[in-house]
């Protein structure tokens, strides 16, 4: 069966159709000086601004001239207001591959790639001392008014980008000063800081001669933040070449000067053939960073004050080898290598994928992206990871898929259409900023951007059909964890519907259990608490071994400690004026790696113990007076924090995933006291957890935290049963069938064996099961089950003979022979108090046998209290014949045993004088006394000799 994608792309800007269109009708409609040439309108985007405007490149006829020469145009797009504006108009057509415009949109600078030639007219020498064909060049022009155009003096054979420096909000036109950034690669990185003046109405130009501040020297790779206004870069501290990378993270204000906020050295070193060779670089759209083709790094920032350094370890190609003068054989499969340095957190984690060809690997090139919690490693019809590597958890269940077919879903398709083969384009994929649209991703070479989502669909699917378990148990953390409904886990849930059967099942509903527990509780507490939950069923820091089905290892993740440590720096600037949040954010979490050691997660399996004792105690304090439990201190205490956990939890609760869960099938009003153990439990440990941690919290706040926490599992419980309900086909307010003696149909005994596996994952967790559980679990297992097999799950403790279980079985069973032996195999199992109730509501002759002996005995044993006090006792003695004989059924038959039968009267006289004086009522205003005695003595003696009463034995 064809899968579906787990990404769904669909188009948000299109060059073609936006900006293309835009200008063929300014050209039809005589706006456009260049109307009527009939060329075809060749766009090439070049960079992109912090509100999302769009910059980009054409040639056509200069308006200026009368030669008709085609010159190189600049406009702006921008996508929101779909509004077109040409911004500068060359006087020649030039190689267009950087372009900045400021926030006022009075100033535009751009680099371009051009011959190099010296005043002398033969070619000029440049940095490192090499000879180049190609060099760049800046340059400075005032577009509001059209008016001079300034040559920055600036010419290198290494890249040079330029980038003017933005503020909140749409920029204001009285602004007195402009800031630009030039970045010379290998060389430095200044700052550029211009005067303006009023022109006119609106216009703006320079006055005076830029103040130039270089900010940072010899730098190897350089990063651009837009929506930040930060700077990163790497570069080396020492000149020898073997020397180690140091990460800088600068951050730029509006109205304050620049500040280095991190420093930290990464394991990082040049490959041979960056560091001695010319540098290649790629002009690529939208390209934020300064830096060889060979040298693949992005910087990454998450919610939350996660900042990720994501790097591609070089592969040596066959050109290199030979120029190194290296065999090449040796080298013919080699693996393909990335690392995450998890700056907010400390690991990092490295990833190794296995088994690829020399020339396909090297032409390989990984893109990542930030995409919720997750960073997404994507390379376009080779493979998919989604890390999970946020700074509130533990880095743990990454999703691993190495699959075409379910890698990507364009408009319903099977990939990003028309991307070029890796192989002979490289890198084609940046980041696309479009406000509050999530991820966008640009397709360099089709000029189309897309809006990248999660599909759930496609989820569900590679869920089913995957080969690892550790892909399903990450598909289900990220479903119960991070993502921002229901939808998806229920989906997830019928699909293990389908394999109920699955050994996997009860630790994928584990999961399910924990991570949406703590996904409610997220909502609700704040970032000191939440490090002390548990998040996840399983242990993390593990790393993962991704196989497929024939046994080839797909991936392997590991991970390491970065020895150097962060180091932040605060900021002298008000946070109001700044990102000052995400540097707060980040400096928690690394002040957190501290004590990280010494904040365990509150592990509910930890509880197991507590509560065995806690039963093995209620057992042995199981000593009735009168109906009342005399309880040892633990026990009350235990009930005291259970009841005052119930009492703040009376109203329903929205689960984790938004939406209410509602059983109809359970009865609420049963109240189980072993789950009440383990709900005052689970209140004390972890009230004396966050206590034991968190010392200046209120003994009443962590209480309350500890109730809350109870709440959502009894929440997240019925939930997950009502997922597994209505995913088996049964309706959400429906109920099962009213007869507990009628068989169960194939969805019932399927019912029964997916809420077997919920028992089991919420048993292993020791889960606080909702009120009426045992009861629907036990009747859905008569049904289900053959009977032997039924009392082998009561014998394990597994079924529960609940007080409404037992009331249905006498109620709605025969008193056939199989029946009755049924009856007697459950009362058998009871308790004495509640056996005694069982019987009394049994209308059999076994039954009414036993009571009265049960009753003489009580009376000729003076001091033993059998408890009829409190026994119901619905249907008289009578009625428990009407299955016997009519010989032996009939009130008629009936003799006085005072007049009729001697033997009896005597015994009855002295059981007379035994009895109490208090009469013992049920419910149903029938009692056990010595006429019920006389009675089925009576009746005992008639089935058994008859009327004829001489062959009697006394």
């Amino acid at each position: 069966m064809e899968q579906t994608a787990m990404l769904d792309f669909r188009t948000c800007f299109d060059a073609e159709k936006d900006i293309v269109s835009l200008l063929n009708q300014e050209q039809s409609s005589g706006e456009d000086a260049g109307a009527g040439t009939g060329v075809p309108r060749q766009v090439r985007v070049l960079g992109q601004e912090r509100d999302g405007a769009v910059l980009y490149t054409w040639s056509d006829i200069s308006p200026y001239r009368q030669d008709d020469v085609v010159v190189s145009h600049i406009g702006l797009y921008e996508p929101i207001s779909k509004v077109n504006t040409v911004l500068f108009v060359h006087e020649k057509l030039v190689n267009l591959v950087n372009c900045t415009v400021n926030q006022e949109r009075t100033l535009l600078a751009f680099t371009t790639q051009e011959k190099a030639t010296s005043s002398s007219g033969s070619p000029s020498w440049h940095s490192e001392g090499r000879q180049h064909a190609q060099v760049y060049r800046s340059y400075l022009a005032e577009v509001q008014p059209a008016n001079r155009v300034f040559y920055l003096n600036i010419e290198r054979d290494n890249y040079l980008m330029v980038q003017f420096l933005h503020g909140k909000g749409h920029g204001d036109a009285t602004s007195k000063e402009s800031h630009m950034l030039f970045l010379i690669h290998k060389e430095l990185i200044g700052l550029y800081h211009m005067k303006l003046s009023r022109v006119g109405y609106s216009g703006v130009e320079m006055c005076g001669q830029p103040r130039t501040e270089v900010l940072a020297k010899r730098f190897q790779w350089a990063q651009w933040d837009h929506q930040r206004q930060r700077l990163y870069y790497l570069s080396q501290k020492k000149k020898n070449s073997n020397s180690k990378l140091t990460f800088t993270c600068m951050q730029f204000y509006e109205k304050h000067p620049p500040e280095i906020m991190m420093e930290v050295q990464l394991p990082i070193y040049l490959p041979p053939e960056v560091s001695k060779a010319p540098s290649i670089y790629e002009h690529l759209p939208l390209n934020n960073k300064v830096t060889d083709q060979k040298l693949l790094c992005e910087v990454l920032t998450l919610p939350g004050g996660s900042l990720c350094i994501c790097y591609q370890h070089p592969i040596m190609s066959p050109e290199d080898h030979h120029a190194q003068e290296e065999d090449i054989g040796e080298y013919d499969v080699v693996d393909i290598e990335y690392s995450v340095f998890m700056l907010h957190r400390g690991p990092v984690l490295h990833c190794c994928m296995p088994g690829f060809a020399r020339l396909e690997a090297v032409n390989i090139r990984l893109h990542f992206f930030p995409i919720n919690d997750y960073i997404l490693v994507f390379s376009p019809g080779q493979l998919l990871h989604l890390l999970n590597v946020a700074a509130e958890f533990e880095p743990c269940h990454h999703i691993v898929w190495h699959a075409v077919s379910a890698a990507t879903n364009v408009n319903g398709g099977h990939g990003v259409p028309n991307l070029p083969s890796p192989s002979t384009d490289g890198r084609s994929l940046t980041t696309f900023l479009r406000e509050r649209a999530g991820l966008c991703v640009y397709d360099c070479r089709q000029d189309i951007a897309y809006r990248v989502s999660v599909s759930k669909e496609g989820f569900a699917d590679v869920f089913a059909g995957c080969y690892l378990p550790s892909t399903r148990l990450a598909i289900m953390h990220y479903a119960a964890v991070h993502h921002k409904d229901s939808s998806l886990a229920k989906l997830l849930v019928g699909k293990m519907c389908n394999d109920i059967g699955s050994p996997e099942v009860s630790g994928l509903l584990t999961e399910f259990l924990v991570g949406t527990t703590y996904n409610a509780m997220r909502r609700q507490l704040d970032m000191r608490i939440l490090p002390l939950l548990q998040f996840t069923s399983t242990e993390t820091g593990r790393g993962q071994l991704e196989k497929n089905e024939k046994g080839q290892q797909l991936a392997r993740i590991t991970y390491s400690s970065l020895r150097d440590i962060v180091q932040m720096k605060y900021s002298k600037v008000d946070k109001t004026q700044s990102d000052g949040s995400f540097w707060e954010h980040l400096r928690y979490n690394l002040q957190k790696l501290s004590i990280a050691d010494m904040w365990p997660r509150f592990n509910t399996t930890s509880l197991q113990q507590h509560i065995t004792a806690a039963n093995q105690e209620a057992a042995f304090a199981d000593d009735l007076v009168e109906g009342r439990v005399r309880s040892s201190s633990l026990l009350k205490r235990i009930s005291d924090s259970a009841r005052r956990a119930f009492s703040g939890s009376s109203t329903p609760r929205k689960g984790s995933l938004g939406s209410y869960a509602v059983l109809t099938f359970l009865n609420a009003a049963e109240r189980d006291l072993e789950q009440d153990r383990v709900v005052g439990m689970t209140v004390e440990q972890l009230t004396d957890h966050l206590s034991r941690h968190l010392p200046r919290e209120t003994r009443v706040k962590v209480f309350n935290v500890a109730r809350e926490f109870v709440s959502c599992q009894l929440q997240q419980s019925k939930q997950l049963l009502q997922f597994i309900w209505t995913s088996l086909g049964f309706q959400p307010d429906g109920d099962l069938a009213s007869n507990v003696g009628e068989p169960g149909s194939q969805s019932e005994s399927e019912l029964f064996h997916m809420t077997e596996r919920f028992y089991m994952a919420a048993q292993e967790l020791c889960f606080p099961l909702p009120n009426g559980f045992k009861t629907f679990f036990t009747t859905l297992g008569f049904r289900c089950l053959d009977s032997h097999v039924f009392l082998q799950y009561v014998d394990r403790g597994v079924l529960h003979l609940t007080d409404d279980f037992r009331d249905m079985v006498m109620e709605d069973l025969g008193d056939d022979r199989d029946n009755s032996e049924m009856k007697l195999n459950i009362v058998s199992r009871l308790p004495k108090r509640q056996a005694l109730t069982g019987l009394q509501q049994w209308n059999h002759p076994i039954s009414t046998r036993f009571l009265s002996k049960q009753y003489v005995s009580s009376l000729l044993l003076e001091g033993e209290d059998l408890g009829w006090a409190s026994q119901p006792r619905r249907v008289s003695l009578t009625d428990s014949y009407s299955t016997s004989s009519s010989q032996d059924s009939s009130e008629d038959d009936s003799v006085d045993a005072h007049v009729h039968f001697p033997p009896l009267a005597t015994l009855m006289k002295l059981l007379q004088m035994k009895e109490p004086h208090t009469r013992r009522h049920s419910r149903s205003g029938r009692y056990v006394d010595l006429k019920f005695v006389e009675q089925s003595a009576l009746q005992q003696t008639k089935q058994e000799y008859g009327t004829n009463l001489s062959n009697v034995s006394f």
